[in-house]
């Protein structure tokens, strides 16, 4: 039932496209960054220009986990000693990072509660399907770690993961084991836990995120406590290692001098020819602190190599959040202007974009990360956005997300092949809860605006998102914005716009009927309509409908019902361009495949056009508003 309503969903935001245009094909697969960071983390060359190198990183998902050996020597080396002292062999695991070992019914015990602490706007960025990717075709790496971290640290005892365990090392790994791991692992799909550990750090230089380590290293150190650290590496991919102990020396590797230790806890190492955990020195991240070098010997990484430390954060609430055992609802790191941008169509060659945030500071968006994540995916801060595509190009589609929202923004290109871009430069302003769009180009173009919004940031529940789609002529302006009770649409001219709706994910999991019994109970709020004058698109949840409220006479204060016989929404019925967009709508209706008919709301709602009240708009209604018209405009009527 609930595949049947997605897929009937799905269906109706394509409805929303104007019969002659379609969609841009898809041109860039969507994938989460937490998924496939490992292959796509590469730094910016040193101008910032965001242009990237060639090579690409090896994934390790869906395969076998690297391991590797420590040193056979029985003699402990006075970093082992280190980190003996630390809680090495105590706060750790006995067993080496691995692929889930749960099968695929037992694994549900994640997939179910992860996805029910999902948001809408997590959801719909596809991440309830990553947590299988994530934690189940990958390796454990980061589940590891943060529960190593929460124990040492005091958030964990070894006895919550199993009873009579006094150390984690004395944890063996069993199914219910396996799954708490892979439990943690999957955090990282949350959105606050995302921005703060991969987007934030995203926006630092090289030598920044070397010093983000020796900071949060120092900190640690203070206060005798782990701290999770995140490297990339050709050789190994993206990892997570647990930050022990910071220790001044002199170590050389390949001709280089290093003066300073980060003592780690590798899940990745073992003692020879097992997969029993153990530490190794050459797993331990080196450092220049005068420089700012680093190198990892076991994966051969260096920062002249090109490898990246990504992230070291001392903030335990960011393993604790929604997590299984004594899990928090909040987080310690501000995140409130971080957002991630993705492209799903087109790329960040089309256009310029900027960025505000709330202290009035302007950034060149594309230059605020330094580490990218490919072609495709981008961090950086901002509460407000300024877009501009000067060029034409073909139509272009990305998200970006940001705490407790997600926007989708597509611009349909046209069908025509010989027209492909004309009709798509542009200007956009955008942010959290408002879109204004400028056509700047000779054709009319539509573009898609999708809102989602989680639970708390909005007043119109069981609405939690929305698409709308509009109809925009050349030097147009419209703007889109949330209010209270719905969307105001406003700006100059006439524009025709297709809104859906979309029901939170909790009320859809929740609802239980068949698919017609839905569309009876949702459909009531998808509608089409003409706009000449500003209007607020109203969620009236007690009535289970969207309703239409006008400002007819400008004053700023939508207060205006629709009347009867204006169809096209500008206050005045009874006129050709009523009689124009009532035969639009019994046309289009007339074409509408069987499928779409049920929730295809055509071009003019029944309370402007359907004069004999019967519940559609057919051509005794047309006929109605023409003889209207007629005797108006023989001023036999006012």
């Amino acid at each position: 039932m609930k595949k049947q309503i997605a897929t009937l969903l799905a269906l109706s935001t394509a409805a929303a496209c104007i019969l002659t245009y379609q969609p841009t094909a898809v041109g860039a697969e969507e994938y989460s960054v937490l998924d496939y960071t490992d292959k796509l983390v590469q730094e910016a060359l040193d101008d910032n220009t965001d242009e990237l190198g060639d090579a690409l990183y090896d994934s390790v998902t869906e395969g076998d986990i690297p391991l590797y050996e420590a040193d056979a020597s029985s003699t402990q080396s006075e970093l082992e000693k280190a980190a003996i002292e630390k809680g090495m062999y105590r706060d750790t695991f006995s067993f080496a990072n691995h692929l889930c070992t749960l099968s695929q019914e037992d694994f549900k015990k994640v997939f179910e509660p992860v996805r029910a602490n999902m948001t809408d706007s997590e959801i719909s960025s596809g991440y309830e399907i990553d947590i299988s990717h994530i934690s189940y075709k990958s390796g454990l790496c980061f589940g590891m770690t943060a529960i190593s971290v929460l124990v040492h640290n005091g958030e964990l005892t070894p006895s919550d993961l199993q009873e009579g365990a006094e150390t984690l090392y004395d944890v063996t790994l069993t199914d219910d084991v396996d799954a708490l791991i892979a439990y943690y692992n999957s955090l990282q799909l949350y959105t606050d836990v995302e921005l703060a550990i991969i987007a934030e750090p995203a926006m630092l230089s090289k030598e920044e995120h070397t010093d983000m380590f020796l900071d949060c290293a120092t900190r640690c150190k203070e206060k005798g406590t782990y701290f999770m650290a995140g490297i990339s590496t050709k050789k190994g991919g993206t990892h997570a290692v647990v930050g022990m102990d910071e220790i001044s020396g002199n170590w050389t590797f390949d001709g280089i001098s290093y003066d300073t230790c980060i003592v780690t806890y590798d899940s990745n190492c073992v003692k020879p020819d097992t997969e029993t955990s153990a530490f190794k020195d050459d797993a331990c991240i080196y450092i220049n602190s005068e420089t700012k070098q680093f190198c990892i010997p076991a994966y051969e990484a260096s920062s002249e190599n090109g490898d990246v430390l990504l992230y070291a954060s001392d903030d335990d609430s960011l393993l604790t959040y929604k997590a299984p055992i004594r899990g928090t609802t909040e987080t310690n790191t501000d995140v409130s202007e971080t957002v991630k941008l993705e492209f799903h169509n087109g790329g960040k060659d089309q256009m310029q974009l900027s960025s505000t945030t709330k202290d009035g500071q302007t950034y060149d968006f594309w230059k605020l990360g330094k580490v990218n994540y490919g072609d495709f995916i981008f961090f950086g801060k901002g509460s407000s956005f300024h877009l501009e595509k000067n060029e034409r190009a073909p139509g272009f589609a990305f998200s970006i997300k940001g705490e407790g929202y997600r926007l989708r923004i597509e611009q349909y290109d046209r069908a025509d092949p010989e027209l492909e871009g004309v009709g798509t430069k542009c200007k956009m302003d955008f942010s959290k809860d408002s879109l204004t769009y400028t056509n700047t180009d000779t054709q009319k173009t539509v573009l898609s605006y999708i809102i989602v919004y989680d639970e708390g940031n909005y007043n119109f529940t069981p609405v939690a998102s929305s698409t709308i789609a509009i109809d925009v002529s050349p030097n147009q302006t419209v703007t889109v914005s949330k209010q209270d009770t719905g969307f105001a649409i406003t700006g100059d001219g006439e524009v025709y716009v297709q809104a859906i709706p979309t029901v939170a994910q909790k009320e859809l999991d929740a609802f239980d009927g068949s698919h017609e019994e839905f569309l009876n109970w949702f459909g009531s709020y998808f509608i089409s309509f003409v706009r000449s004058k500003d209007v607020l698109l109203q969620f009236n949840t007690e009535k289970e409908c969207s309703e239409l409220v006008y400002d007819f006479d400008d004053d700023g204060v939508f207060d205006d019902a629709p009347m009867l016989g204006d169809a096209d929404g500008n206050g005045r019925p009874y006129e050709p361009s009523d009689i124009y967009w009532t035969m639009m709508h019994i046309a289009n209706k007339a074409i509408a495949p069987h499928g779409a008919r049920r929730y295809d709301q055509g071009y003019v709602p029944n309370i402007e056009a359907d004069t004999d009240n019967n519940g559609k708009i057919d051509t005794n209604d047309l006929f109605d508003i023409v003889y209207e018209c007629a005797l108006r405009g023989a001023g036999l009527k006012k």
